[in-house]
């Protein structure tokens, strides 16, 4: 039987702030984090006493072979497993490096303000998860965030993204209101807005110079668009079913 230091009772979440974060164990944050969902058990084989973490369903470490002077980052991957219930973003420890969950049934909010700063990878596709986000306070490290076809809504800031972030998707959603291209990171490739409910003028005399892909079909956006200055290398560009002359 194993042994593990910390036992919680989620019934009273309360507790929760109460906790150390930095002073509990990966396998205890690991417990933590997937403690609101439902069929947890598809994870980590038992509700009561849950397996060891290398022996969780979609867990890997990298590298796979170390020495005592390399710092491994954990993995996640969790894809069309029909999980239910909720994530608390909070509690992903800090050796978690990408996160990658492709499901159906997943709710919830997504507080993208406590990611640990170790994250580069964070896909949460295809899921219910509702509410606002917080796009200006990302870890600033991050390379790909993908929250593609959920029911997220409210508006949205891009001109705080971190420098380091290359892919960005939003689409199909229900973000709405005027939205700015202005101030993208210099290093943003691929852009999805497209299925989602943005309004007003779009201004693409600024797009990052290596952007390869943006999809802005779809929404309402209206009034005249200068087409004259779009990066030489943009090799998608969608903005059909607006309201854009």
């Amino acid at each position: 039987m194993k042994f593990h230091p910390i036992v919680l009772s989620m019934a009273d979440p309360s507790h929760l702030g109460r906790l150390d974060y930095a002073s509990l164990s990966t396998q205890t944050l690991m417990e933590i984090f997937i403690e609101g969902i439902e069929n947890r058990e598809v994870i980590c084989g038992s509700t009561e006493e849950p397996d060891d973490i290398d022996q969780w369903k979609g867990l890997a470490y990298s590298p796979e072979e170390l020495d005592d002077s390399t710092e491994k980052y954990l993995s996640i991957e969790w894809f069309d497993i029909n999980l239910l219930g909720t994530i608390d973003l909070q509690w992903l420890p800090p050796v978690v490096r990408s996160l990658g969950i492709y499901d159906r049934e997943l709710s919830g909010s997504l507080n993208l303000t406590a990611l640990p700063p170790s994250i580069q990878w964070l896909i949460l596709e295809n899921n219910a998860f509702s509410g606002e986000i917080d796009l200006c306070h990302l870890p600033v490290d991050i390379k790909m965030l993908s929250l593609s076809r959920n029911q997220l809504s409210g508006s949205l800031n891009l001109d705080q993204l971190p420098q380091s972030i290359h892919t960005l998707y939003l689409n199909t959603n229900r973000f709405s209101g005027t939205v700015s291209f202005r101030n993208l990171p210099l290093n943003l490739q691929s852009l999805k807005l497209n299925n989602n409910e943005l309004s007003g003028v779009i201004d693409l005399t600024r797009l990052p110079v290596v952007m390869m892909h943006l999809w802005l079909d779809q929404n309402n956006f209206e009034g005249k668009t200068d087409f004259s200055r779009l990066p030489k290398g943009l090799q998608e560009l969608g903005v059909s079913y607006t309201k854009e002359k």
